[in-house]
């Protein structure tokens, strides 16, 4: 109990090998231990996309802009950027282009993140405003065809 509410308290394995912290501790209002570690597994995808919106990637707590019109057009120029990245990463994993790290512990991972390897195709294709512009003007026209989508692009056009 804190505060008149009950919360639970769930204890797991670190999901990454660390001898400096091998458990990690939830707090929660959930009751159930195992929806409890599920919500943060999904949560933790949004955390490592703020983390790379802020500080390891695009820097947006850098740019120090003042007006809210500013902030709002940078943060959706960003986040487009960002699932850009992510589909690039994706592509050059599925074509086995990001080659596997073995660790100490035994385990295998990426040897660069999905992200790292999308945002590096991204600025080789970024080199000029021309190249860019139809870069996207290709995504655009290459959008699964569904209905919502469809009105988006002839708006965009």
């Amino acid at each position: 109990m804190l505060q008149g509410e009950e919360y639970t308290i769930v204890m797991t394995k670190n999901f990454k090998y660390d001898p400096k912290e091998p458990y990690i501790f939830f707090l929660s209002d959930l009751e159930n231990a195992k929806d409890i570690l599920r919500y943060y597994t999904q949560r933790w995808k949004i955390e490592c996309c703020f983390r790379h919106l802020k500080t390891n990637g695009f820097n947006l707590e850098d740019m120090n802009l003042k007006k809210d019109n500013k902030i709002m057009l940078m943060v959706a120029v960003v986040i487009v950027t960002y699932a850009l990245a992510i589909k690039e990463g994706v592509l050059k994993y599925l074509q086995k282009q990001i080659r596997m790290k073995r660790y100490k512990n035994g385990k295998v991972y990426l040897e660069m993140s999905i992200f790292r390897k999308g945002l590096e195709v991204l600025q080789g294709v970024l080199n000029g405003l021309h190249r860019f512009i139809r870069y996207l003007l290709y995504q655009i026209k290459h959008i699964p065809k569904s209905p919502c989508l469809l009105e988006l692009v002839k708006n965009v056009q």
